[in-house]
């Protein structure tokens, strides 16, 4: 997607100073210089109009509209998923089964979420006509459409680790593999006690090798009756279902944040979270931005060097 915004030529040095290391050649005659960032493309041509182009367009968009203070058009959604009917292909789709998925291990901003989700067979059908899929192939703004709905919908247990929590794991000398799977055994454990009733399988969708995830678990009483599947979402449906309820999950707490400090927080750990980072420990303080972030992501290293030398900033 192509996003494009004007800006007032005091304003180009911000640009090219932060885009500097990702300047490239053209041969766009109306260009005035063209970066090459990962993920993203930034073309500002000669009349001052910025075009965003990437994977991670929009992101990067809003990070300048916030910094630019220039009002957003919305996200631009391009339905190219076509309705999924993995039944065709897995043998264990037409079954009463529990699905896990996890959310937020990408983003250097919020938590990590993960879900454990029931579905009954006799409710497959409906979410297909909900048009559930992995969470990663649908809008945020239709999760958040739908998410409170299939939450009532669908019996699932939620745990949500925030970044403090998060942060001292880590440092404990925790790493997000042996998170995700103490997260996933409780919640898949929580899940069958609260539904209590005749199931096919528990499908997780596989983040690590089945032995190493029980690796991670051998000192605590593990649930092993699991399925593991990459793209388990493919798999059956309860998957995605859990992987839209975290996601859910994970899109609500992101906005208690961006309501409480007043900024949009770039989601990922593209280049925005650097600069939006910066912007919040200027603000706020170092402390803080532990409070929002997983600072055993490079970003923190990238937000401290960006900051002033000399100062209290980088303790």
């Amino acid at each position: 997607m192509n996003y494009i915004f004007g800006i007032d030529k005091s304003r180009l040095n911000d640009l090219f100073d932060y885009y500097k290391d990702y300047e490239s050649t053209t041969d766009n005659p109306n260009a005035l210089v063209v970066f090459r960032a990962p993920d993203i493309v930034i073309t500002i041509y000669k009349t001052l109009k910025v075009m965003i182009q990437g994977s991670n367009a929009y992101e990067e968009y809003l990070m300048w509209s916030e910094l630019l203070d220039f009002e957003p058009e919305a996200e631009k959604i391009v339905n190219v998923f076509p309705k999924v009917t993995p039944k065709t292909y897995s043998p264990l789709y037409n079954t009463s089964s529990f699905g896990s998925d996890e959310v937020g291990t990408g983003d250097f901003f919020g938590p990590v979420v993960v879900c454990t989700a029931f579905v009954e067979k006799n409710l497959i059908s409906q979410l297909e006509d909900m048009q559930i899929r992995d969470s990663k192939q649908m809008s945020d703004e239709t999760i958040m459409k739908i998410g409170d709905n299939l939450k009532k919908l669908v019996p699932h247990v939620i745990l949500t680790v925030d970044n403090p929590k998060y942060n001292q794991l880590t440092k404990d000398g925790y790493n997000l593999n042996k998170i995700k799977a103490y997260l996933h055994n409780h919640a898949i454990q929580k899940c069958l006690l609260k539904v209590k009733q005749p199931y096919d399988y528990v499908i997780l969708d596989a983040f690590c090798p089945e032995d190493q995830y029980y690796s991670y678990l051998s000192d605590i009483e593990a649930f092993h009756k699991i399925s593991f599947f990459t793209k388990a979402e493919s798999v059956h449906i309860a998957v995605a279902t859990a992987s839209v309820i975290a996601r859910y999950t994970f899109l609500t707490e992101i906005g208690k944040i961006n309501q409480a400090i007043g900024i949009l927080l770039p989601l990922g750990a593209g280049a925005a979270v650097d600069l939006i980072g910066k912007r919040i420990v200027l603000e706020r303080g170092f402390m803080f931005l532990k409070s929002i972030a997983k600072m055993n992501f490079k970003n923190a290293e990238k937000i401290k060097a960006m900051l002033p030398k000399n100062n209290d900033y980088n303790k």
